[in-house]
């Protein structure tokens, strides 16, 4: 299985795949291919509504008609070659690391790029042979270099000597994946920078195995894409899977949140530390990585990461983007039933507001009882039962758009049925239509109803019901294995199995959450399909709510009144 897949532009549509399996390393000229709507005797395919296609490789992006054109080009490759092969490379060189440099100024962009201050130590752990290092500037002569059982401390004489020696040792370990905190923001671009300068670029560039590095503006951050090398920041890990907000997002926190340790204490700043106790700073440098070594031991992200990217034929490292996973299994699954995926929007826009989650706010008071809710899966169960999706999207009534009038299928049935709606349609049409003809309508057709008054065929069903069925049958197979080998006493398949079961959980949970993007394909140019998801959350939870109230109230009183008796 592959670890990793770098594409670069060689020809028109032509490009040179780098990539990294479990069984060595390989080059491969490849060329990239888009479907062109054409006639039904001329075609080799079929689009997501039936279109007539034909795979072509003479294309341009500017062509009317095209599908499947406009993803990632590596991707795209990883889709054609492993299609819905989703099994994890099991070959992986991971490397903690972590940098210091000498106090300078506010981590600006412009600060980490002109990297001005000397890098004076690197720590790192080297999981594959459970080895640990570090090179530490050592001017004053205070260290002697010592390896004890899997722990080696090397001292050298300048920074252009440690910096030279990190990059031999980092060329030996020939890492698969480089796992820092807040790395990406800093310790990676940093290095890189600072081994220009006092390197030479031609050097740095030697971080990559095929000697390429670009910069990327990420996040408004100026973001260093190492070829070959798959960068995972444990604090933006942290961010993307632990959903919830931290007191403090330092990594002595979380660290001692999640992992029971604490980074070293001293007085002073670390140049100071640096400067008076030498030893203490190599701890403190062995200590930053061994938090990360230890988070992860709890906490699993990178084999998650793994998990997840896999699903999504991408690299580890563009895990973050909310889309990239959901975009690739999705389409490895289309493409796997010979249904060509469709091309995003093509005139997208940041999407305007929409309703969120259902936010109750309890009065302030004393309480005999309370009621604790939770609806398993309900977003994802939503999409399901619904059969939401932009290929069976039939329309909305227009006055739903007022947010204070909620439009779901029990509000028209109480309207005056003479009442005329106004209805767009699947073509943005408006037309009038009376609620007694509305409803008859809707049952004749078989169209489902969201709580923001859109409409839903159900003559076949979409693919992110399709999709979320799919996955949800997966995750309950993983909870069944996952209780089976706990009883057992196997905690080695529990714990894998629990892993996968909580894959499957983000992917159903997240893509929700792709729906209100613009950049997702399986979604729309607008908010439709995410506020028919909210909306129709918050009458469930509502409505669910009155439910057990009701019968809570009559359960209590019940019990009073024999209580009473005796």
């Amino acid at each position: 299985m592959y670890k990793k897949a770098f594409a670069r532009k060689i020809g028109n549509n032509k490009h040179l795949i780098h990539l990294w399996t479990d069984t060595g390393y390989e080059k491969v000229e490849w060329t990239n291919f888009a479907y062109k709507e054409c006639s039904e005797a001329d075609a080799s395919h079929i689009g997501l509504n039936g279109e007539p296609l034909r795979k072509t490789s003479k294309w341009s992006s500017g062509d009317s008609g095209l599908h499947f054109h406009d993803m990632k080009t590596h991707q795209k490759f990883l889709i054609e070659k492993y299609g819905t092969n989703d099994k994890v490379s099991t070959t992986h060189k991971e490397l903690f690391f972590d940098i210091e440099t000498e106090m300078g100024d506010a981590l600006t962009v412009d600060y980490i790029q002109s990297a001005p201050k000397k890098v004076t130590s690197i720590a790192w752990y080297d999981k594959q042979v459970d080895e640990w290092g570090i090179l530490i500037l050592d001017t004053k002569n205070q260290l002697e270099h010592t390896k004890a059982r899997n722990k080696e401390i090397t001292p050298v004489k300048s920074e252009q000597e440690l910096l030279a020696k990190f990059l031999e040792k980092f060329r030996e370990i020939d890492p698969d994946i480089l796992v820092g905190y807040n790395s990406d923001y800093f310790d990676i671009p940093y290095l890189y920078y600072r081994m220009c300068n006092v390197l030479g670029e031609d050097w740095a560039r030697h971080l990559s195995p095929i000697g390429y590095v670009r910069e990327t503006p990420w996040f408004k951050d100026q973001y260093i894409q190492i070829a070959g090398v798959e960068s995972l920041d444990y604090f933006r890990l942290h961010k993307k899977y632990h959903w919830r907000d931290e007191p403090s997002w330092k990594l002595d926190a979380i660290g001692e949140k999640y992992a029971g340790i604490n980074k070293i204490e001293y007085e002073g700043n670390l140049d100071t530390l640096f400067e008076t106790d030498i030893q203490k700073f190599i701890q403190y440098n062995f200590v930053d990585v061994e938090i990360l070594v230890e988070l992860d031991k709890k906490l699993e992200y990178v084999t998650l990461t793994k998990n997840l990217s896999h699903k999504g034929k991408h690299n580890y490292s563009e895990v973050y983007a909310n889309t990239n996973t959901q975009d690739g299994a999705i389409s490895s699954y289309l493409l796997g039933k010979n249904i060509i995926p469709p091309s995003k929007e093509q005139n997208q826009k940041k999407k305007e507001g929409y309703a969120g989650g259902y936010l109750f706010c309890p009065k302030a008071g004393i309480y005999n009882y309370m009621f604790d809710e939770d609806l398993t899966s309900l977003y994802p169960s939503i999409i399901m039962s619904l059969n939401i999706g932009k290929e069976t999207f039939r329309g909305r009534i227009k006055d739903a758009d007022d947010r204070n009038n909620r439009l779901g299928l029990n509000d028209l049935k109480q309207m005056n049925p003479k009442k005329e709606l106004l209805i767009t349609n699947i073509k943005d049409k408006s037309t009038y239509i009376t609620v007694e003809n509305l409803l008859s309508y809707i049952q004749k057709n078989k169209w489902t109803i969201s709580a923001n008054g859109t409409f839903f065929a159900t003559h076949k069903q979409s693919v992110l019901s399709t999709i979320l069925t799919k996955w949800f049958s997966e995750r309950v197979n993983y909870k069944n294995q996952m209780k089976k080998a706990y009883t057992a006493g196997d905690t080695g398949n529990g714990a894998k199995f629990h892993l996968l079961q909580y894959t499957m959980k983000i992917l159903l949970n997240s893509t929700y959450g792709a729906t209100a993007l613009p950049s997702f394909r399986y979604g729309m140019n607008h908010s439709i399909l995410s506020e028919a998801i909210t909306l129709s959350g918050h009458r469930i939870i509502q409505e669910s709510a009155l439910i057990a109230n009701k019968e809570m109230n009559k359960e209590i009183k019940e019990n009073y009144v024999k209580q009473t008796v005796n």
